[in-house]
């Protein structure tokens, strides 16, 4: 397991492949008690927030990160109210900043590389905040805090999930053009000289020919490696996705599945394929099952 955790994080790192369309704008909707001023946060949240404002994606994640590595607590393992404020607010900010749109002719190693290891470090630290909360019962809309810690993890899973999945049709679109990749060496099914074509490239020197030459057949090998990151990280979340799930909407049925269903899952046949990786027909699950999903239940079950 380690070494797939391994792939996830350093390959997985490199391309990001989506659209910004479907990435909301807004990073900023905390709590509205809170009462959160910019003047009043950190240098560092203050700093971010107008890189963001800026657009300038590259900068704004390649600053974020050593900002989210740092220790969230005290040596007492404490807070200041302050320093709540200031992480919930960054946080929230990385998990809502738009993707980059890099495919293998449009990419930035960095953004690539950087934007999704500060998600992740988003998601750790919303979770080590949402235990500091549940653990201190006197913390001020404690319970409200925590919600917002538990719908903010859900966010972060959703874009993920759906990341994945545009990835996957990107993926399938270019072998449904040039033919399923070779396992071993991609750029075989994707060489250069094709791309090069393709895509008109004006002439240029033989030094500049090889860069980009390198830097194509790593962005297309890189491409594949993603494929396999994604299905690791989304088969590896579906179970915390489900909890969460479960925690925000406990015995409401027909919203729980309505968030399943903005993760991409809206198909009867996907909810039920879903249910059965995550919970199968374990008790706190089952009632999520409709008359016509436990049909399509039994199916697989015969499938099988």
């Amino acid at each position: 397991m380690n070494y797939y955790l391994s792939l996830c994080l350093s390959v997985f790192l490199f391309f990001s492949v989506g659209s910004r369309a479907d990435e909301a704008a807004v990073y900023d909707d905390l709590p509205s008690f809170m009462d959160i001023r910019i003047e009043r946060l950190s240098g560092d949240a203050r700093h971010l927030k107008d890189l963001l404002d800026q657009g300038k994606l590259g900068d704004f994640y390649q600053q974020a990160l050593p900002v989210l590595n740092r220790d969230l607590f005290d040596e007492d393992g404490g807070m200041t109210p302050e320093e709540l404020e200031n992480a919930l607010f960054i946080n929230n900010m990385v998990v809502k900043a738009p993707y980059q749109d890099y495919r293998l002719d449009n990419f930035s190693i960095w953004i690539n590389g950087g934007e999704l290891e500060t998600k992740f470090k988003a998601g750790i630290n919303f979770s080590k905040i949402c235990k500091y909360i549940q653990d201190n019962k006197k913390l001020k809309h404690g319970k409200e805090l925590a919600r917002f810690c538990l719908e903010a993890k859900f966010e972060y899973l959703r874009r993920m999930i759906l990341q994945g999945s545009t990835v996957y049709r990107y993926i399938a679109g270019l072998e449904a053009e040039h033919g399923k990749f070779h396992p071993v060496r991609p750029v075989d099914t994707l060489p250069y000289w094709r791309y090069r074509e393709t895509k008109n490239l004006a002439a240029c020197g033989a030094e500049e020919e090889r860069r980009r030459k390198s830097l194509y057949e790593r962005n297309v090998d890189e491409l594949v490696r993603l494929r396999q990151s994604f299905r690791w990280y989304i088969e590896n979340s579906e179970g915390i996705l489900l909890n969460i799930v479960l925690k925000l909407h406990p015995g409401n049925r027909s919203r729980a599945l309505e968030r399943l269903r903005e993760c991409g899952y809206k198909t009867d046949r996907e909810l039920v394929e879903f249910l059965e990786r995550t919970g199968g027909m374990r008790k706190r699950v089952q009632f999520l099952y409709s008359p016509g999903m436990l049909r399509e239940h039994r199916k697989l079950g015969k499938e099988d």
